[in-house]
């Protein structure tokens, strides 16, 4: 089961963009003005947004000759971030180290900006070493991303981190802990809800990891339940892998039920697909399967594969490596074949002392700087609760006073949202362009006059059949179908537009999205927040969000309730 949490941090590290900055470097000596002008977050957005390696390559040179022209020294440490999960095991952990000694050699910080980062840190150089098998090094680099990201309130990371250092202890041994420590998370989770972002996504990634738990300690019956709650949540990104991670999940359960036909037919189609140790994984399961049916040749067959993958890996700590040693150990025992005899049982002692050597560690790495921290943490709020309870009235007056003013601070933010929803509702919303005059400035810029209209041309056809609606769109696509150059394409826009391109992209797709809404408010009754995202262009339910609130200064969530309001009141 343990190798689907390590794929899970693989694909949760899209933020740890995957680039070698020295490849990278030696690749593109050159680095463009147009990039160069663009901000960190411009640049950041272009990062995790492009498909285009070379492109991508050049926006990452970019970012770090700014900051080295800055003398940004938090954004050089980002930099070594970003690439240290591309370098392997050895080289990134030396970049992830060196960013982090970067950054606390820093005297000047923005306490929140440095923590941020300091957390994020140690959560790529946890990642970095659970995949690649040094658990113990990753719990101690998971529980100080953990005391941090709590630290500053930081609960996306907070609750990943906490879901993911009780799934380890229960892939160690300690599984009932582990459950308690899930339901924990999901407390905190839901309580969290309306203060993380992407919610359905990381409930989703809970319940998975509160199933394996329940799945750890042989709970069949609690492991399906969360399997269940977990399938009925919509994912907008890493779909088909947890999908495919709990369809196997419920397989293996099928095994543990006794339900093997049923078992087999589902492993023998996810194996085809699958490699490296995921596929040993499955193929234990299957030489169970076969052992149960007394195809004990099948059985051996199936281990053996599962020795030689254990092998390509330098044989890392995995679930189920005994009974597969033992096994292997008794049949070249009855036959006869004594090489192999010696082979499997130091397979087996190398094992069973590698289990109990890396439980240990783990137990006594938790205990002392995780599970004692966190009882006295709850320990100090229980002693502070009961030392305040015979001054509560004291308090209770100054808490009334406090709640007047907030009520009535909240009454002035109210009526002021209020206003600003209604004007949205009932007042076409305009560009941000529109009305802009830059054609004075084109002389001054050596923009050709008749080339800049005939892009001109073409962006008012292009905006006209809502081009911008694709969210695969970049500029270097758009400038290929107007026939023109990236950077011809960049300074048009902002002579005209008066935007750099990514904020005109993303003006025009929030202009229209909160426009076609009005008009058609039935698309917000039969589509989710990420659909509907989707729909505009956008990729990511915060983005999409951020460019709405800026906008019209009012969330979606709002501007959605009043709409379907509206039009309620027109049909009534």
């Amino acid at each position: 089961m343990a190798y689907f949490f390590k794929k899970w941090l693989k694909i949760q590290l899209l933020l740890i963009l995957l680039i070698s900055f020295r490849s990278q470097s030696q690749a593109n000596p050159h680095v463009s003005q147009e990039l160069m002008d663009m901000d960190y977050e411009e640049m950041y957005d272009l990062l995790i947004s492009s498909q285009d390696s070379i492109f991508n390559a050049k926006v990452f040179q970019a970012y770090v000759k700014k900051a080295k022209r800055n003398k940004d020294t938090l954004e050089l440490a980002k930099a070594l971030r970003v690439r240290s999960y591309d370098l392997g095991i050895s080289d990134g952990i030396k970049s992830i180290d060196s960013a982090i000694s970067i950054a606390n050699s820093i005297q000047q910080r923005k306490a929140k900006e440095y923590d941020e980062f300091l957390a994020l840190a140690f959560y790529t150089k946890a990642s970095i070493l659970y995949e690649n098998y040094r658990d113990e090094r990753a719990v101690e680099a998971f529980i100080q991303c953990f005391h941090l990201s709590k630290r500053m309130d930081y609960r996306d990371l907070t609750i990943r981190t906490l879901s993911i250092l009780s799934s380890i202890k229960a892939e160690f041994g300690q599984e009932s802990e582990a459950i308690l420590l899930q339901k924990r998370t999901l407390e905190f989770l839901e309580e969290s809800k309306n203060h993380v972002n992407d919610y359905q996504d990381l409930k989703l990634d809970v319940l998975t990891r509160t199933a394996r738990c329940y799945a750890y300690n042989k709970e069949i019956d609690s492991a399906q339940a969360y399997i269940g709650k977990a399938m009925e949540i919509p994912s907008k990104s890493n779909s088909s892998l947890i999908v495919s991670g709990l369809k196997v999940l419920q397989a293996q359960l099928n095994y543990y039920k006794g339900d093997i036909i049923q078992a087999k037919g589902a492993l023998e189609e996810f194996v085809k697909d699958e490699s490296g140790t995921s596929k040993a994984d499955t193929q234990f399961y299957l030489g169970m399967i076969e052992g149960k049916l007394g195809n004990t040749e099948n059985k051996r067959r199936y281990f053996e594969s599962y020795d030689s993958i254990m092998g390509r890996f330098d044989y890392p700590l995995y679930d189920n490596s005994n009974e597969v040693y033992q096994f292997l150990l008794k049949e070249a025992i009855n036959n006869n074949e004594k090489q192999l005899v010696d082979r499997y049982l130091d397979r087996l002692v190398y094992y069973d002392s590698l289990l109990l050597t890396t439980q240990k560690n783990l137990r006594e790495i938790t205990l002392k700087k995780f599970d004692l921290p966190m009882q006295e943490e709850e320990k100090e709020m229980l002693g502070n609760i009961i030392s305040t309870k015979n001054t509560w009235l004291t308090w209770l007056y100054v808490i009334s006073g406090a709640m007047l003013i907030g009520l009535a601070a909240y009454y002035v933010k109210y009526t002021a949202t209020k206003k600003k929803l209604n004007h949205a509702i009932s007042h076409s919303i305009l560009l941000e362009s529109e009305g802009y005059e830059g054609s004075a400035q084109v002389l001054e810029n050596k923009l050709d006059e008749e080339t800049a209209n005939m892009v001109l041309k073409s962006l008012k056809i292009w905006e006209e059949q809502q081009g911008f609606l694709d969210n695969a769109l970049t500029q270097q696509s758009l400038a290929k179908k107007l026939n023109t150059n990236s950077s011809y394409l960049s300074k048009v826009v902002n002579m005209y537009k008066g935007q750099n391109f990514a904020n005109y992209l993303k003006d025009l797709r929030i202009t229209h999205a909160i426009n076609h809404l009005k008009e058609n408010p039935e698309i917000v009754k039969t589509k989710s927040m990420i659909q509907i995202a989707e729909m505009y262009g956008f990729n990511s339910v915060g983005v999409f969000s951020t460019a709405f609130k800026n906008k019209i200064r009012v969330t979606p969530g709002v501007f959605f309730k009043r709409v379907l309001e509206v039009k309620q009141e027109k049909t009534s």
